[in-house]
């Protein structure tokens, strides 16, 4: 954690683009990308590490030569194994995944000895699936998060089965489907499809907390990759989701054992919709309900931004 030693086990982007500009160019050919749309989907897919304060942005070696050699943006890390014993220990800790995103720790807390582990925080720290991503010194706090496209959409990948049980192929071929459905401006049948989905979940799950079903539906649309915020904060509040198409802005809310009407309410109150309307893309407001006898949406309701 000291900066003189903190890129010592990574590739700092002045390393990629002196070094490996001949790697980049191929890569770019390779996907019938321009020289700068490929660094940027390389910063990122593996960029993002951060060992110290001041350390610089590092790029994971492995993931970073495996797609070189490939010429694809694959999730090359996660491919080396499932994080079985991360999960366990976050579902044992009864701790919430969203808070991944973003969480503060001082340096005891998270670069601590995990003999005896009472919070998943330094298991995820050294295992490299959190990272430095800010720093307080005003009150000695650093933000860890995430590092990267890889390590999120590995790692939420690997956490919704053990939420849902279902097979992972299940998962992914109702977030393809949503993602189309949204494309297309079909939201009835992204939402038809919503339903479907948390129907299919087995009705003897231990856990049936309104909690547990909020991080569902967090993991599910953040699967959903570079089109999707979850949970985005603005001055007032957070929308629970945001999907950001090339054309449209879709603002989600959901209620839990509430109304549609509610779930509208709450975006126009908390004014979610207002920060999308400036670069004159279309802005849907969608207010769901989450019925909890049935265990799946109840009903819902779809309104354009005024």
């Amino acid at each position: 954690m000291r900066d003189d030693f903190s890129a010592l086990c990574g590739i700092t982007e002045e390393e990629l683009l002196t070094q490996l500009k001949p790697d980049i160019e191929r890569m770019a050919e390779a996907n019938d990308e321009t020289y700068e749309e490929a660094c940027l989907h390389l910063k990122r897919q593996y960029d993002g590490y951060h060992f110290s304060k001041a350390c610089a942005d590092i790029y994971n070696p492995f993931s970073l030569f495996n797609a070189f050699n490939s010429k694809e943006y694959k999730n090359y890390w996660f491919s080396t194994g499932t994080p079985t014993f991360l999960i366990d220990i976050l579902r044992h800790a009864d701790f919430d995944v969203r808070a991944l995103e973003g969480v503060e720790a001082t340096d005891e807390q998270f670069d601590a000895p995990t003999e005896q582990i009472t919070s998943p925080i330094p298991v995820l720290y050294q295992s490299g699936y959190l990272t430095i991503k800010g720093y307080d010194r005003n009150f000695q706090i650093y933000r860890l998060a995430y590092p990267n496209g890889e390590v999120r959409k590995g790692f939420i990948e690997s956490l919704l089965p053990s939420y849902v049980h279902l097979p992972a192929q299940n998962n992914t071929f109702y977030v393809v489907s949503f993602l189309r459905d949204l494309m297309k401006g079909d939201v009835e049948s992204c939402l038809e499809r919503t339903r479907s989905f948390f129907a299919s979940i087995p009705n003897d799950l231990e856990n049936k907390t309104e909690k547990h079903y909020q991080t569902i539906f967090y993991l599910l649309f953040r699967l959903m990759g570079q089109y999707v915020e979850s949970e985005v904060k603005s001055s007032v509040g957070r929308a629970d989701v945001v999907v950001q198409l090339q054309d449209v802005v879709y603002v989600f809310e959901f209620k839990y054992d509430g109304t549609p009407e509610e779930a509208l309410a709450q975006i126009d109150s908390k004014q979610y919709a207002i920060p999308y309307r400036a670069d004159g893309r279309r802005v849907v407001k969608i207010g769901v309900n989450f019925d909890s006898a049935t265990r799946t949406i109840g009903g819902w309701k779809i309104a354009k931004a005024d």
